[in-house]
């Protein structure tokens, strides 16, 4: 893979120096079969641009939870993007656990150490999270003065205390005190915002007391285009039913996700068992996620016949999930979530029709542009309903999958999104420069 390429550049645009960190995402050339994530498609998008990148990742692969590598390391692609990973020796299973917040101190501690070893960059990209290393590099952006944007993706611990009860939110907001503060320090010695929804950005605003300004945009997660074939021929596809023993089924019920606090997964295992009570055995449910989904739903739920529990999917056999997939469930507990996060694109990006129960944006935009039906939290019945009102409606079905492709070609695709995260960075870059001259 080399991505040394001037192409796309503007014309008499001068090459930018961009620090890109961000720790939480996979890396497609190190973590077989992942699809490449928003840092990794921007990094490529600048510099087939013309300008030279240095991602900053970690050794620690934080979707299937295993280390890439034992000790920090370097990879060059080519002589413009280099990858940097971090080694924080602190393994973790959750995100919500005091093994997190010691990894996220152990990777601003290297940053910090292998910082000092490299040129100062022109600008630096930086997620807000995790705190701890965010907090570095912030440090380190305004010590030597290089231009800082922070990428928002979450309003994390607000997310969380926000959708607990009392007495919970009350003693989570006294737990969480320390590290609101270091977010808003962090945020005060940003230069700009780019978020990746209209919530994330009020409430980064929020948490300084300032109103936007002309460098703070929003860039929503994408996904690029998927393949127009998924399977050679049909009988490749036959098989592929047969691997999730829905060989006779005629509709794939699909919910993917992980076991934590936000999946209701019991609900999914509750409405299989409700259809093949009724005797429904033309319907085949399939709960895709991470290892430990598969453990704990295959030893919970093994014996229901019309339920397949599959582990890690890669890029490939995701998109074979989703090309036999009638409807995707998103079964989320009674909960908030200001942003479109991964899950929900990928049906969009396969035109899967929705049932879903999250509030928040992807709540509006389904209301707005149809493509799927929302239902209330943890309603059976509701759900079991609106299940079978739509594999009962080709017509209905071919209707939201029509317009989920439009919503995600018109906000969705990473061409288009991370073509313009780009530009805006290079515009941002010329902004700084005259200012500096001015001054």
């Amino acid at each position: 893979m080399n991505l040394d390429t001037g192409a796309g550049k503007p014309r008499n645009a001068p090459a930018v120096n961009v620090w890109v960190v961000q720790v939480g995402e996979p890396v497609s050339f190190v973590d077989g079969g992942s699809r490449p994530f928003r840092s990794e498609m921007l990094a490529n998008r600048l510099v087939e641009r013309g300008h030279s990148v240095l991602r900053w990742a970690s050794t620690f692969d934080p979707l299937r939870r295993v280390f890439r590598f034992q000790e920090a390391r370097e990879i060059s692609l080519g002589s413009s993007l280099r990858y940097r990973f971090l080694h924080g020796p602190t393994a973790y299973a959750r995100s919500i656990s005091p093994r997190y917040s010691r990894h996220g101190r152990e990777l601003a501690a290297q940053f910090g150490l292998q910082a000092s070893e490299e040129a100062l960059p022109d600008l630096i990209l930086c997620s807000l999270h995790p705190t701890p290393l965010a907090l570095r590099v912030a440090d380190h952006a305004h010590r030597h003065g290089v231009p800082l944007l922070l990428d928002v993706r979450d309003t994390w611990p607000d997310s969380l205390v926000k959708n607990l009860k009392f007495p919970w939110r009350p003693i989570a907001g006294w737990f969480f005190r320390d590290e609101r503060r270091q977010i808003q320090k962090i945020l005060h010695r940003a230069d700009a915002i780019t978020a990746i929804s209209t919530e994330c950005l009020r409430w980064s605003l929020g948490q300084v007391d300032r109103r936007s300004h002309g460098w703070d945009r929003i860039f929503s997660l994408a996904y690029e285009e998927p393949p127009r074939e998924i399977f050679s021929c049909e009988e490749q596809r036959r098989r592929y039913l047969s691997t999730l023993k829905a060989a006779d089924a005629s509709h794939i019920v699909t919910c993917i996700g992980r076991v934590g606090s936000s999946f209701d997964f019991d609900l999914v295992v509750r409405l299989a068992r409700h259809f093949w009570r009724e005797g429904r055995r033309d319907v085949r449910f399939v709960l895709a996620g991470e290892e430990p989904v598969r453990r704990i739903l295959q030893k919970k739920f093994s014996s229901l016949p019309n339920l397949t529990v599959t582990g890690w999917l890669d890029q490939r056999e995701l998109y074979q999930l989703l090309a036999v997939t009638t409807v995707g469930l998103l079964p989320y507990k009674d909960m908030h979530r200001p942003t479109i996060r991964n899950k929900p694109l990928d049906f969009l990006s396969m035109g899967v029709p929705m049932l879903s129960s999250l509030h928040g944006e992807l709540f509006f935009l389904m209301r707005q542009n149809s493509f799927g039906i929302c239902f209330p939290p943890k309603d059976l019945d509701a759900l079991h309903a609106l299940l079978c009102r739509l594999l009962q409606s080709p017509n209905l079905r071919e209707s939201m999958r029509e317009n989920g492709l439009r919503v995600f070609r018109e906000n969705f695709l990473a061409d288009k999104v991370y073509g313009e995260f780009a530009a805006h960075l290079e515009a941002f870059h010329r902004h700084r420069g005259r200012v500096e001259v001015a001054r």
